[in-house]
Formats: structure tokens, sequence, C-alpha cells
């Protein structure tokens, strides 16, 4: 008996997205793990390092994530030195979070772990076809 799933499963863009995050999912944490950090490290540095200085508030609406999840990763981005928060000049009530020199190199360091998963995930497709993929998934993601 083969070991290939059933073609209607083959054939369901939920079943083959789902396969593919499982596979993804161990090998990123693979990486987050020998890195010292999680997925929403990762996506937090990136985000204030396009959007620049900007709230917690504004991180976790972008990113999709909890208030008290982005607080805590704040918090520990700030106890690596990766982040500061400082007052925003335009209401010292709120705070916005900026990369320090530490951070954009953790970010550096943890984007080209990750680069070599990407890689490796879609090793079997030229240059167009990752295009292809990416823009695929970016349309089923609304964005």
């Amino acid at each position: 008996m083969s070991d290939r799933p059933p073609q209607r499963l083959l054939q369901t863009p939920s079943w083959l997205l789902t396969q593919v995050a499982a596979q993804v999912g161990r090998r990123t944490r693979e990486v987050f793990d020998s890195a010292g950090a999680g997925r929403h490290h990762y996506a937090i540095l990136c985000a204030v390092e396009e959007f620049g200085p900007c709230s917690q508030a504004e991180v976790g609406r972008r990113l999709h994530l909890d208030r008290k999840d982005v607080a805590d990763r704040v918090a520990e981005l700030e106890q690596q030195h990766c982040i500061d928060r400082r007052p925003d000049p335009d209401d010292p009530r709120r705070k916005v979070l900026r990369l320090t020199p530490r951070g954009i190199d953790r970010l550096e360091e943890i984007h080209e772990r990750l680069r070599v998963v990407q890689d490796d995930l879609v090793h079997g497709l030229d240059r167009s076809e990752r295009a292809a993929l990416v823009s695929a998934l970016q349309t089923i993601l609304g964005r």
C-alpha cells in the first residue's frame, strides 16, 4: 500500500495548506527555538522595522495579535535590548516602539535562519512559481 493520501484530499486547497502549514510550523519552531525567539517576537521586530516607530496597539492591529500577547512579547524584546519604548512626542501618555541596533541584528539573524527554511519549502519551484505562490497566498489572506 502506498503512503499517498486520497486524491480527493490532494485536490482540496484547505487540506493541502494545512499539511504545508504543519510541516513549515515544525521547521520554523526549530529555527525559533535555536534562536531563542518565537514567531511573535519575529513578527513584532518585522513590523517595527517596516512601519517605523509605532505603538504596541498599532503592532497588534497590523499583526492581528492579542494586546496582552503583544505587551508580553514587547517586554521580552525590551529586556533583550531589541526594542525600546519611548514617549510619543505628540502624546506623552503613549509609548512608541523603536528597534535598537541589537534588535536590527536580531531581526537579521532570525530572518537569515528562516530564509533557509523558506528556500527548502519552495525548492522545487522556479522564481516565477515562487512569486505566483506568494501572490496566491496573499490573495487568499486578502492582503
